[in-house]
Order: structure tokens, then sequence, then C-alpha cells
């Protein structure tokens, strides 16, 4: 049975000793854990290899024997590192060098041959306990920098074996990447994979150009890079996989109590929840107006006019009650890498530009302490701390202080309770692969308003559009970004979040793995690498979907939306997958078609209660989609809308052909054991799916040359399907039953698939339509633009015989242009030859893609909803000497 074999630097689970000598495993927290874990926990036959965090030379032989029994337990395979080697490997090579060059921070790099021969004799000893676990129908899934040679090992020992490997960091411009000494090692180390992963399209084409420049190999039309050559050529396929999060684990640990404490914990502190505080703060403002009526010096040896902390108290006391008082949160490591000091700064010119906030908002700095024995870090945290000290000591009053800086680390429920606080989350990373704490903020805000200022050097960046995205390295941007956040209406913050939510709840961490994992399936097979959805392409798909006005599906079902079975009856649709189609038909602007070969009373039973349209028997029946869904009657039972079949025209009659036809098939039924002939109203099929398959097989050449002779001269052709001959008649095809929907003129996109030939005559139906609309389109543009010229010249001529200026400019206004061409596409679901635009492995892809329309529309609807005008503002007493440039609140 073939096993997935994930391997990365550490283990999901992290070893801790009892008391009585025993050892007890706890869930590792982390992005790579959350994102992974669950997938690794509800598959069996699922391993997963990594370090332990454990010292062998500091335990016995049998210490480490029961460590190992104990991690074998929750399937992980332990490896153990001395400290040599993680110094080396670790700390030394990835950290010191790979870390801060694929972060754009090339001048923090140390490169040390000493590490990179460590990095290597790691990366080895990996790929040896690999290769003792791994069979050769296994996937191995390698993740992250710490492991950039291990494809090459494994592929040198295993020809065959399905590799994959996905960077979590940003992948550095090819002029930044040809700085490392061993960047080529690097690029050829990776060659060994077939499916390399990364968060974004950028990062792809950074890697792609650097194998270029160092390797000196093109991709190919499919976007694929050639490795070796003649018979042992293989392709290495590069992609990009957005990572989510788990949301529904953040949603609901919002709701917790220990997350609902610390939410009102921390709206007591800032002012917004307890009387108190706004007592104190008043009585605060009192003492600071009587301070400034003190003839004598006794607060302090300034004058009034010259106190800060008087004009800010007296700024404070004047904007109480028309500001509402807002929290500020951030959660981060303490890196480099994740911009603090530059946030501090802007967060520092915010109060200073915008004073009205001082005692009105407070910020949440969770910044966890790492690598504290590196000087580089030890430098970064005194720097802020530094920056924290001076910006409270600037602006504090008797009972508020601006920023509040915990420098642990928390557990999940504490987090979520400072998100749920935040009014705004500031999330400015310098640069970063994806960053989670977006989503995770979103998440635990799920139906609520909140604004999320973005760095738009990270991933979310490109899929959270509806942030306020800023360059973190801009500080009057960051700071203009974070007031038009904190001043945003709650109807307008709903809409913005309930968009990027909508996306969120559906491209969750579980979608990634099952997309990647997916992906390296199809790439591994020569038969289904060609033509493939590539993400890009998708994303393209979705957002032509979210752009249009009325859409068009058409969707076969047997092999499309669910798997090829044995016997035709076994196919029901699963719950699961009627509630799919239920909310593709829903959508308002949709129409949904299933085009099937099943039989009229099939599709009737299986799907009638849906808001779709069926076409059965390849296009001999069809119904439009019925106007409203099942309801329940008095006594319970379930009430249909009424369905109305109607036959296509000219069909032969089947009373004269079918007892030839099936006199014919039964012979091949005598002759193959278990093949059996399926009746339909207009077509007769042999079907021999559960047969020896040698035997049918040299069956089949025989029945179709005898029904190639008898067919043409009743109407009637043959067509093979997977593991099916059918009969039928000559003028039906899904391609001619769906030319009526396709040339109605209503729909600006169209999507089909499907999985056979039968399918390929839709697909051409879709592409010669979207053809015409096109040529169409370009004819009319030229005759707009030939419309335009005439009037032109006539104006021209009027001109000269009445000089009228005014007559020429009115005579060469253009006309207005026609709309854009709709929007086609035709895709293959699973192997074979095909005209379609492109291709996808099996009917879960489909789902996976029909899910990613539902989203959209939902994203699409949530953010065009009405927002309610806000409530005007008392103007602020205390404006900036000059008016600053302000950042866009939005990048669409």
């Amino acid at each position: 049975m073939a096993r997935l074999i994930i391997v990365s630097n550490r283990l999901p689970v992290s070893l801790h000793a009892k008391p009585d000598g025993t050892y007890a495993l706890k869930q590792s927290i982390g992005g790579l854990a959350t994102a992974i874990g669950p997938y690794h926990k509800s598959h069996n036959d699922c391993l997963w290899v990594g370090w332990s965090s454990i010292d062998p030379e500091t335990r016995t032989k049998v210490e480490i024997d029961k460590i190992r029994d104990e991690f074998a337990r929750r399937r992980c395979v332990p490896i153990f590192l001395t400290q040599r080697e993680i110094d080396g490997y670790y700390a030394g090579y990835s950290n010191d060098t790979l870390w801060p060059l694929f972060h754009d921070f090339a001048h923090e790099a140390k490169f040390d041959s000493s590490t990179w021969k460590i990095y290597q004799e790691v990366n080895q000893k990996f790929a040896d306990t690999v290769a003792q676990l791994v069979n050769p129908d296994d996937t191995v899934w390698i993740q992250d920098y710490h492991l950039l040679l291990l494809p090459a090992m494994l592929r040198a020992n295993f020809p065959k074996l399905k590799i994959g490997w996905f960077l979590h960091i940003p992948f550095p411009s090819p002029e930044i990447f040809r700085q490392l000494p061993n960047g080529k090692d690097l690029l050829e180390g990776l060659m060994g994979a077939d499916l390399l992963g990364f968060h974004t399209e950028d990062f792809c084409v950074n890697f792609l150009a650097s194998v270029r420049a160092l390797l000196g190999i093109e991709v190919d039309k499919d976007g694929r890079i050639p490795v070796g050559n003649g018979a042992s050529q293989r392709f290495v396929t590069v992609d990009a996989f957005p990572i989510g999060i788990d949301y529904g684990l953040y949603r609901r640990n919002a709701h917790s109590s220990l997350a609902q404490a610390m939410r009102h914990g921390i709206e007591a502190v800032s002012g917004k929840r307890t009387r108190r505080v706004s007592t104190s703060l008043t009585a605060e403002s009192q003492a600071a107006a009587e301070a400034s009526d003190q003839e004598e010096n006794w607060w302090s040896a300034h004058t009034g006019d010259e106190l800060p902390e008087v004009e800010l108290a007296q700024s404070a006391a004047a904007k109480r009650g028309t500001e509402d008082n807002k929290v500020v949160v951030s959660v981060d490591r303490l890196d480099y890498t994740k911009g603090l000091p530059e946030r501090l700064r802007a967060f520092d010119l915010m109060l200073s530009r915008y004073p009205e906030w001082v005692g009105h908002v407070t910020y949440y700095l969770l910044a966890t302490p790492t690598r504290e024995d590196v000087e580089t870090y030890r430098k970064l945290k005194d720097q802020v701390d530094q920056l924290v000290g001076e910006i409270n000591g600037k602006y504090s009053l008797l009972s508020w202080e601006p920023i509040h800086y915990i420098t642990r680390s928390l557990p999940i429920k504490p987090v979520c309770g400072i998100y749920t606080a935040g009014d705004v989350a500031l999330v400015t990373p310098l640069r970063d692969g994806m960053n989670l704490v977006a989503k995770e903020y979103l998440a635990a805000r799920d139906g609520r308003d909140g604004a999320l200022v973005l760095s738009d050097e990270c991933g979310a960046a490109r899929e959270l559009t509806d942030a306020f995205i800023v360059n973190p390295y801009d500080t009057e941007a960051v700071c203009e970004a974070l007031h038009s956040a904190l001043e945003i209406s709650s109807s307008e913050a709903k809409r913005r979040n309930a968009a990027m939510q909508a996306r969120l709840k559906y491209r969750t961490a579980g979608l990634w793995s099952a997309e990647f994992l997916s992906t390296l399936r199809q790439v591994s097979d020569p038969r289904m690498a060609d033509h493939r959805l590539q993400s890009a392409q998708r994303d393209h798909l979705v957002r032509e979907w979210g752009q249009s006005k009325h859409k068009l599906v058409l969707c076969d079902y047997d092999g499309t939306l669910t798997q090829i079975v044995r016997t035709p009856g076994r196919a029901k649709p699963t719950h699961r997958l009627l509630d799919l189609l239920r909310e593709v038909g829903s959508i308002p602007d949709v129409d949904l078609y299933l085009v099937s070969g099943r039989t009229r009373e099939t599709m009737n039973e299986w799907f009638g209660c849906l808001p779709i349209g069926l076409i059965a028997e390849h296009g001999a029946w069809h119904t439009k989609p019925i106007a409203g869904e099942t309801a329940k009657n008095a006594d319970g039972r379930t009430i249909t809308p009424k369905r109305y079949w109607r036959r296509a025209d000219g069909l032969p009659d089947p009373d004269e052909w079918r007892p030839i036809i099936e006199t014919i098939m039964n012979k091949s039924v005598s002759r193959v054991p278990q093949s059996f002939i399926e009746y339909k109203s207009t077509d007769l099929a042999w079907h021999y799916r559960m047969s020896d398959q040698k035997l049918a097989l040299e069956q089949r050449e025989r029945l179709v040359d005898e029904l190639n002779k008898v067919c043409p001269q009743y109407g009637l052709t043959v067509m093979r399907n997977a593991k099916v001959i059918e009969v039928c008649p000559a003028n039906v095809s899904k391609g001619e039953a769906v030319k009526p929907l396709l040339g109605s003129g209503r729909y600006d996109f169209v999507l089909a698939l499907g999985d056979d030939t039968t399918d390929e005559t839709m697909f051409a139906s879709v592409t010669d339509c979207a053809c015409a609309r096109d040529e169409a389109d370009a004819l009319n543009e030229l005759d707009v633009d030939n419309a335009g010229v005439a009037k032109m010249v006539d104006s021209i001529e009027t001109v000269t015989a009445v000089d009228d200026v005014a007559s020429a400019d009115a005579g060469s206004k253009p006309a207005s242009k026609s709309p854009r061409s709709s929007a086609a596409w035709t895709i293959k679901v699973g192997a074979g030859e095909t005209n379609a635009r492109s291709r996808i492995a099996t009917p879960t892809d489909t789902a996976r893609l029909l899910g990613y329309l539902v989203a959209e529309s939902e994203a699409v609807t949530a953010g065009t909803a009405p927002v309610e005008k806000p409530k005007p503002r008392r103007a602020s007493k205390s404006k900036p000497a000059s008016k600053p440039k302000r950042a866009s609140k939005s990048k669409k």
C-alpha cells in the first residue's frame, strides 16, 4: 500500500520527560505542524521524519530506544543530531546563511565552508533514514530550506519515487541568490523532485530565473524544467501553492473562555470596557488642566506651554467622547524580517501627526524572542525595547500608555483573545513567505469588523486584497494606513473582512495539503502532466468568474464529478456532492447543467431535486433548471418541483434498429463473462469494466468492426468510452446539445468539464462559440473604428464647407466600444488525448475547483454589500502643519 512520508527539520510533536522516567509527546506549535499535522494525524498510512531535538550523545542506548518507541506511537521517525551537527546545519548554514539571504537580507548572511559541509552531511543523514523506510510506490513530501539537497539524494537511489518539496519562506531574486557560493549545488539538489512548491507566483518566477541563470535550463511550454536526456529525461514542475490556516480552529478558539477573558482584559486596560478607566482618564485630564493654570511651575521645571505632558493630556481631554478608544495588535517573532522598528516608528508618527488618538489608542505588541544567543537578534531586541520605551515615555498619561509590550510565547487561545480585542491588526513584515498572522486575525474575527494593515512584501497580500496594503519601508504610508484603519466605519470594515473571510474559509491548510499532493500525483504521471491547470490559470479562471455577470457551467457526471465504478448503479452521488451542486446551482447568476450519458430516469432520480439543468443520454433529452428547490408538505414528505423533459428532434426510431444492435452486442456478452448491456431510450451500451480486460479488449475490436458496418444505415454512430462501447443516434452529441445554450448570447463566462471522448464534442462547441464571438467582437470594433473615421471625414468636409469648428468636434467623436468577449474554459478530467484548454487529475479536483467558484461568489457578494454611511466626526482641533501624503486604503 502506497504511503505518504513527510520529511521536515522538526517533528510535529515534542518530547517531554516525566518524573517517573517515561516520556510524553506534546503537539508542537508552529505553522508547519498546524498546516500538515491534521493530515498526518488523520491518515494512518502517513509517516513523519524529522529531527527529534535530542542530542544522542547525552542519552544512553536504552533511552534512545525508548524515545524511538514513543515517537513511533505517533507514526513519527526521529533523527538524532549531535550538538556539532545542530550548530553547523541548523544554526549555521540554515539560519545564518539561507534564512537572511532568502529574505533579501544578504548583508546579514554568513558564508562559512564548514557549516556548508555539515549541512551536506545532515541532508545525507535524512536521506539515509528515509531510504530505510521508503517503498517504490510511496510519496515523499520534503519541507523547507533546511533540506534543499535531499530530493536529489533520494532520486539517486529511487528513480521512480514521487518526490515533492515545498518552500515556506520567500525565494530571492536571481541577483541575490547567485551570491550563494553553493547556489548551483542547491538548485541541482532540488532538481531531484517531481514538484517544487512556493507560496506565490513571484517566488516561482525568481526560482525559474535562477535555474536559467545558474543551470542554463529553459522551461518548456507547460512550465516544466527538463532534466536529463533521451529515455532517462524527466521533468520538474514548479507551481505556487498559497498556504492557508485551519480557519475553524481560530474561529472556535476566539470564542473560548480564555480568549474572551484576554479580550475583556485588554479592552478594560485600553478604556473600551470599564467605567474605572474612563474616570481615571477624566481625572488625569482635569489635573493637567489645573497644572496649566498654575502660575508657579509646580509640575516640572518647564512652563505650561512647553510641557509635552500637559499638551497631550489637554488634547486627550478635549477629544474625549469624539473618538472611540481603539486597540491595535500585532503578533510576531522577534526577527529582523518582521519590521518591528519600522512599525514602531510609524506608530510614533501617527500619534504625533494625529494627537487626537493620544489616550484613545493602545498598541498591544506581542514579540516572541528567538535566537537570543545570536548578536543580531540581541541588538534587534535592544532596539525594539528602546523604541517602545521612547514612545511610552513620550506619550504616556497617568492612566494610559500607548504600547503594551509582551515578550513571551503565548498559546493559541490567548493569542486569539488578542486578535479579537484588536480593532486593527498591524502586520508589516519587511519580507515574508506568506505570514499567517493576517489570516489568523481575520479568522478570529469571523463575521466581525476590524481592519488589517498588511505589508505588500508578504504572500498574504496577494490574497487579502481588501486590506490596507502598504510598503513596510514607507513610514508615512504605514502611518496613514493605520490612521485610516482606525477611522474606518464598522460596516465598511465588515464588508472588507467578509470578502476576505469568504475566501479564507475555503482556502484552508487542509485544501493546501490536498492540492499539493494531488498535483504531485498528476505531474508524476506522464499521461496527465500535459495541459495541467496551473495555479495562475486557476486564479485567472476564478477572477473571470467573479467579474462576469452570467455564468454557464457544463459538467459531465461519471468520471468528472464521481469516480468511474465497476457497475453504473454504484455511482450514486454522495450527500456532499449533492450539497456542492446545490450551492453552485443556487448562485443567482449561474446556470449549472449536468451533461451525461445517463438515462433520463436516473438523472431525474439522482438530481431532479436540485436547482440545475439536466441533459441526459448524451443530449437526447434535456430539461431546464427548476425554479425552486424541494420542500416538505404537511405530512413531512418531500415535494420536488415537476421537471419537463424534452426529446431531441429527428432521432432514429429505436424499434427499427434496437433488435439488430442488441443481437450483435449479445454475442459479445456471451463471449466476455461479466460484461453486460445497458438499455437507454435512445442508446445501447456494452459495459466490460468487470471483465477480464485482455479478453474484453480483443472482443471490443471485433464488436466495433461489426457495429460500424451496420450503424450508418440506421443513422447511428459508435462511441468508445471508458470501458464502454455505446451506440447512439449520429445526430446526438453533447456538443450539439449545448449549442443552444452557448448561442443564446446570455453568458459571458462558460466552463465545461468532462473526462471522456463524448465530452470532446462539448469542448469543441464551447471553443467554436467563443472563437465566433471573438471574431464578431473584432468585427464590431472594426465597424466602430471605421464609423468613427467616416464621421471624422464627414466632419472635416463639413468644416471645409461651412467653416464650423464646433461641428467638426461633434462629428469626430467615436462611438462606444463593444463589451469584451466571454471567457470560455474547457477542462479535461483525467488521462487521455484532449483538445481541452486545461487538465485536472480526478473528480476530487473538480469538486475543489467548484468550491473555489462558490467561495469567490460569496466573496463578491460580500464585497458588494451596501455600506452604511459613517456618522460625521467633529473636526480635530490639532491639525498637522502640512497636509500629509495619504496611503491608498486598499490594493485591488
